[in-house]
Parts: C-alpha cells; sequence; structure tokens
C-alpha cells in the first residue's frame, strides 16, 4: 500500500469520525435544551404516601377509607407504629407516642368534650423551663 493511499484512508476515517463526534455533540445539546424546557412539578396530589428505608415502610400518610380520618405514622425498623397523629371527619386531632407492642404510651388530642393528656403506665416528670436568652 502506497503512502498516498494510507493518508487518504486516515483522512476518510477522521472525517467519519468528527461526523460522528458532531453528531453526539447535536444529540448531548438537544436532550440539555430537552432537559430544560420539562416544567417542574409544583403540586403533588395522592390518595397515600409511603415513604421506605431498606425496602420497609417507615412513615405512612393515608386517609382512612371507612370513616374519611387522615393520618400520618412513624414506624420504626421491624415495622410498629410509633408515633400517630390525625385528625377525624369531625376535625377532632389526636397524637399518640406509642411503645414496641403499638401500646399507646402518651396520648394527646382535643375534641367535643375538650382537650386532653394522658401517660399510661409512667409518671409525669416536670422539666424546668429554659432560662431566657437575654442577649438579644
Amino acid at each position: 500500500m502506497k503512502t498516498s493511499d494510507r493518508i487518504t484512508q486516515l483522512e476518510t476515517s477522521l472525517r467519519r469520525q468528527r461526523i460522528a463526534i458532531a453528531g453526539l455533540g447535536l444529540g448531548l445539546l438537544a436532550t440539555v435544551a430537552i432537559g430544560m424546557n420539562v416544567e417542574v412539578t409544583k403540586e403533588l396530589t395522592l390518595e397515600g404516601l409511603t415513604i421506605l428505608k431498606d425496602g420497609q415502610p417507615r412513615i405512612v400518610m393515608g386517609t382512612d377509607e371507612q370513616d374519611g380520618g387522615v393520618g400520618l405514622a412513624v414506624l420504626d425498623a421491624q415495622g410498629v407504629s410509633r408515633i400517630a397523629l390525625g385528625t377525624d371527619v369531625k376535625g377532632d386531632g389526636g397524637l399518640a407516642v406509642m411503645d414496641a407492642k403499638e401500646s399507646p404510651r402518651v396520648l394527646l388530642g382535643s375534641g367535643a368534650d375538650g382537650t386532653g393528656i394522658m401517660v399510661v403506665g409512667g409518671a409525669v416528670t416536670e422539666v424546668p423551663a429554659m432560662p431566657a436568652d437575654n442577649s438579644k
């Protein structure tokens, strides 16, 4: 093979590479332009939401189909509900802190009869208030 033939072959190969690189660049540019035109979702409407960690539900939010109550539960690593927060259709709400057997231990709530706090199986301990920061 002559040197001139080899040079011609290399020039042809180089031309093809330049065309391929230009095509890739245009494709990348088009992908970026399309991605920039996608509108960001500003509102999300769901029937329920479950947040997982290592395949296990850790936070569950939703509406009870039977009575229309709305709730949020924080679960431990074993899937046991440890904190529950919710409201019912009448507007009464509550918060429960539960033990490892899912038995309520601290209850806070409001309803037609008033509001209340209940500690189950424990004692109430008064914690001193933090001193005011007068440096401001």
